[in-house]
C-alpha cells in the first residue's frame, strides 16, 4: 500500500503544474536593429511606466519591473493610449540569452529595459519611471482614491487578504459593482492573481487589464481638474513618488501640459502580446510566454499609427 502511495505521489510530481507550458528551449528572438526601427512621428510622445514588484526600490536596487505600461500622447492625432506588456515575455537580454522582460532592469539596468521593449517592438521610447507599489498608493491616496468596477470575486478576494479593513472603498465592498478604492486597495486589487476568467482574460492577462483598468481611473479622475492642480500633481505627488526616472522637471512639465490639453479624449487600450500570437512555455524553470515578435510589432504600429483618426495637420475634412 505504501509502496502504490509513493508511486501516485512521485507520477504526480512529474505531471506538469497547471498554467506552465512544456519545457524546452525557445524558438530563437531576433530583435530589430536601429536602422530597422521605424522614426517616431511628429507629436508622439512616449513615456515607459515601470512597477517594481516590492515597496521600496532604487534606480540601483529596482526589482523585478512586474508592471510594465507604455503611455503614448499623439498631440496630433488628439490621443491617449495605454499598452500593457505582460512581465512574463520571453526577450532577447542585452547579453544575448533569452529571459523574461520583467527581469532585465534588475539584472542589467532601467536603461537596458527601455532598450528592450524599443528593439523588440519596433519604437523609440525614450523617457521612463520606476515606481514601486508604495508610491502608487500614495499617488492614488493623493487623488482621493480611484473608482473601479469589481466583480464578486474580485471583491472577494480584496476582503480575504489579512490587512483587509472596512475603510478600504466606499462605499464598504459588498459584491459587485463600482467603488472609490483608496491606495492600498487599488494596488491590491492591481495584484490580484487568479484563474478564474474575467472578460475572458486569466493570470497576468488580467493583471494588466487591472492596472489599465486603475491608471485608467486615475486620468478619469484628472479630467476636472484644474490646471494648477494638475502641475501640482506632476511636479510634487508624483513626482516625490517616483523612484527613478529619466526625466527632468521640464520633461514632467511637458507631460503633464500633453496630457492636460487632451484630458477630455478618450483612453485607448491595448495588452502585448495580442491574442493568438503566444505560446506558454516553461524555461529553465520559469513560466514564460513566446510570442510572434513580427505580428505584434504590426498590432502595435496598427494601434498607434494605423487608426482612424483625426489630426491636427489634415486638410479640411480632418480624416487620415
Amino acid at each position: 500500500m505504501l509502496k502504490r502511495l509513493f508511486c501516485l505521489l512521485a507520477a504526480l510530481c512529474l505531471l506538469p503544474l497547471s498554467g506552465l507550458g512544456e519545457e524546452k528551449a525557445p524558438d530563437p528572438i531576433v530583435p530589430l536593429t536601429e536602422a530597422e526601427i521605424p522614426a517616431t512621428p511628429e507629436g508622439m510622445h512616449y513615456y515607459l511606466l515601470l512597477c517594481s514588484d516590492r515597496d521600496e526600490s532604487s534606480r540601483e536596487d529596482p526589482g523585478n519591473t512586474d508592471g510594465i505600461m507604455l503611455a503614448a500622447i499623439d498631440t496630433q492625432a488628439n490621443r491617449v493610449m495605454l499598452i500593457s506588456v505582460v512581465r512574463d515575455l520571453l526577450v532577447q537580454r542585452p547579453d544575448g540569452q533569452p529571459g523574461r522582460i520583467n527581469g532585465i532592469a534588475k539584472r542589467f539596468s532601467l536603461e537596458d529595459t527601455v532598450d528592450v521593449i524599443n528593439s523588440h517592438f519596433g519604437i523609440r521610447v525614450e523617457k521612463y519611471l520606476l515606481v514601486n507599489w508604495k508610491g502608487v498608493a500614495a499617488i492614488i491616496d493623493t487623488l482621493g482614491g480611484v473608482e473601479v468596477t469589481l466583480t464578486n470575486g474580485e471583491v472577494t478576494r480584496l476582503k480575504d487578504k489579512l490587512a483587509y479593513k472596512s475603510d478600504w472603498a466606499q462605499p464598504e465592498l459588498n459584491g459587485a459593482g463600482t467603488y472609490r478604492l483608496r491606495g492600498f486597495a487599488a494596488v491590491t486589487y492591481m495584484r490580484i492573481r487568479s484563474d478564474t476568467p474575467v472578460g475572458g482574460e486569466t493570470y497576468d492577462y488580467r493583471r494588466t487589464a487591472r492596472a489599465r483598468a486603475v491608471v485608467s481611473a486615475i486620468l478619469d479622475g484628472l479630467r476636472s481638474a484644474s490646471w494648477q492642480e494638475a502641475l501640482q500633481l506632476a511636479t510634487q505627488d508624483i513626482w516625490d513618488s517616483i523612484a527613478a526616472t529619466n526625466l527632468s522637471l521640464a520633461d514632467m512639465l511637458a507631460a503633464a501640459g500633453y496630457a492636460y490639453a487632451l484630458r477630455g479624449a478618450p483612453i485607448e487600450q491595448l495588452r502585448l502580446p495580442v491574442d493568438g500570437t503566444h505560446e506558454d512555455l516553461t524555461y529553465l524553470g520559469m513560466a514564460t510566454q513566446q510570442i510572434d515578435y513580427p505580428a505584434n510589432r504590426q498590432a502595435l504600429w496598427d494601434f498607434l499609427f494605423n487608426g482612424f483618426t483625426i489630426r491636427q495637420d489634415d486638410g479640411d475634412d480632418g480624416w487620415d
